[in-house]
């Protein structure tokens, strides 16, 4: 008789610590699932159709940023000049409707190289105070 309470006490402690580790799997389960809906919710939020650029990069690059990556790195003053090269030059073509298309995608892609380099000259353009500025009336 001893031996039978003996094996349903046993039987009773496995049973509750197997009940006990399914509850605490459970609950690690359920926080995870917690956070990664909160996740969701804040992406959700966050997100703006059509600035998925802006959701990665918050900070808009400043003229300096322009500088720093294409002019004062010697490297990118080789890629700039590679760009200019690829994109840059005369972008009008002669002829009919498939050349008025060509003529814009020219365009398009020296936009790009432009935008660059103005963004560039803003950073290493100097600002002049009132007091430097003269005229002439001569």
């Amino acid at each position: 008789m001893i031996f039978f309470i003996m094996a349903f006490a046993l039987l009773a402690l496995i049973a509750s610590l197997g009940w006990m580790h399914t509850e605490k799997k459970l609950k690690v389960a359920q926080e995870a699932a917690n956070k990664t809906n909160e996740a969701i919710n804040q992406i959700s939020d966050a997100e703006v159709q059509d600035k998925a650029i802006r959701n990665r990069y918050p900070r808009k690059p400043t003229p300096m940023d322009y500088y720093q990556l294409f002019e004062a790195h010697p490297i990118g003053r080789d890629v700039m000049d590679d760009l200019v090269n690829i994109f840059g030059g005369a972008t009008y073509v002669r002829g009919g409707h498939d050349a008025d298309r060509e003529t814009c995608f020219k365009a398009g892609k020296k936009f790009v190289v432009d935008h660059i380099l103005i963004q560039v000259s803003k950073a290493t353009e100097t600002k002049q105070d009132k007091s430097e500025v003269t005229i002439d009336d001569n």
